[in-house]
């Protein structure tokens, strides 16, 4: 938590839209949500209305699945020796020549390895992963960038903005007087990716002592916006084109889709411990992960999990925390929802199985098979 000084940005400066489905409206400005007494504060500057839909969050909605197979003849594309396995899915055969080449995928991917974590401004730690996601983004994304962004921001924390002092609200359990942008009858809530973007937001107001700033936990900041009056998010309001707008109906979906506790996620955000491995294979044992299958082009085709196939020939099932996961890669494969007792079942029946990858687009894990014994537990206690 922190409070912002900065001068106040001028007011001819126009902050461009994100992406091109995002158009411009005029604004009433950056005010306190309902049952405050403070002053709005105003902001000359257009924000973008909401292009995106939910019908680009492709195959979030399955609730169930055909029944899937690993096929033993199927052969992955070799991965190089410093990068994790990655492959297209073991299916039908004319399924790869569908997928585009990665050379061709344009959404925010990252390394395999969490970045550094670094503090633009001292004592306030920044959310990289989402940060360097927004990097990614220029004006005329497409919603499928836009997607990539929001997978990224599915973990760690968010910065929000309050009208007054939050450590004085939070001791006195008053509800948070969080900083709005409104568009017309509609209002977004502000949220940030680092310290540096909070501070660059607050140099657009008449009185930035007047602000401070929060950390949350993301699944707690995506929640009341979805339970408020809210149309959307905005994050990184002042950073354009650097900025997305997610709307209200794509957050709910994304939180139905989501491991609330974010366990998997968060150790995969998190710095590579010598534990880290195990951990994740406990964490497995109890939360649904989601595949990626491919229908092998035609009805009748049979249908194959994703794998993937290490120079030295091990094979890993690709394991995936969030259906966004899934669609990130930009192979066209449906996510598939996987519980722990089929996890269990198909490690268990394919001996060959080396083990499985975590959310192959970064960051990702590689959980050896010994590290999988509590998971394989499932299927002998269920046997």
């Amino acid at each position: 938590m922190a409070l912002f000084s900065r001068r106040k940005k001028s007011e001819d400066d126009v902050v461009e839209s994100a992406t091109e489905s995002l158009a411009s409206a005029d604004t009433e400005g950056t005010e306190t949500a309902a049952g405050t007494d403070a002053d709005p504060t105003t902001i000359e500057e257009p924000t973008p209305t909401i292009g995106i839909s939910v019908q680009a969050f492709r195959g979030v909605g399955a609730q169930a699945g055909p029944e899937v197979s690993l096929d033993p003849e199927a052969s992955a594309a070799p991965a190089s020796a410093a990068a994790p396995p990655q492959s297209a899915p073991s299916a039908a055969p004319a399924a790869p020549a569908a997928a585009p080449a990665p050379q061709e995928r344009k959404l925010p991917l990252a390394p395999a390895t969490p970045p550094e974590q670094t503090e633009t401004i001292a004592g306030m730690k920044d959310n990289v992963l989402l940060r360097e996601s927004l990097v990614q983004i220029e004006q005329g994304a497409t919603n499928e960038q836009i997607l990539g962004v929001l997978r990224q921001a599915l973990q760690g924390h968010l910065y929000i903005r309050v009208n007054g002092d939050a450590r004085t609200q939070i001791s006195e359990g008053k509800p948070l007087s969080v900083a709005v942008v409104r568009d017309g009858e509609r209002q977004f809530m502000l949220a940030f990716s680092s310290a540096a973007a909070v501070r660059d937001s607050v140099q657009l107001e008449k009185d930035p002592s007047a602000t401070s700033a929060v950390a949350q936990p993301v699944t707690s900041v995506l929640q009341q916006v979805v339970a408020g009056d809210f149309a959307g998010l905005i994050v990184d309001n002042a950073s354009a084109p650097h900025r997305v707008v997610f709307p209200t109906e794509l957050l709910q979906k994304a939180l139905e889709q989501a491991d609330v506790d974010m366990t998997v996620k968060t150790i995969l955000a998190a710095p590579r411990q010598q534990d880290s491995a195990s951990r994740l294979g406990d964490a497995l044992v109890g939360t649904r992960m989601w595949v990626a299958v491919n229908d092998g082009g035609g009805e009748g085709a049979p249908v194959g999990i994703a794998e993937a196939q290490t120079p030295d020939g091990k094979r890993f099932l690709q394991l995936f925390s969030h259906p966004l996961e899934v669609i990130a890669l930009g192979r066209g494969d449906k996510p598939l929802p996987f519980e722990p007792l089929q996890l269990a079942k198909v490690l268990a029946g394919h001996p060959e199985m080396a083990g499985v990858i975590v959310d192959p687009a970064g960051p990702t894990l590689v959980i050896e098979r010994d590290a999988l014994a509590p998971v394989l537990a499932l299927a002998t206690d269920d046997a």
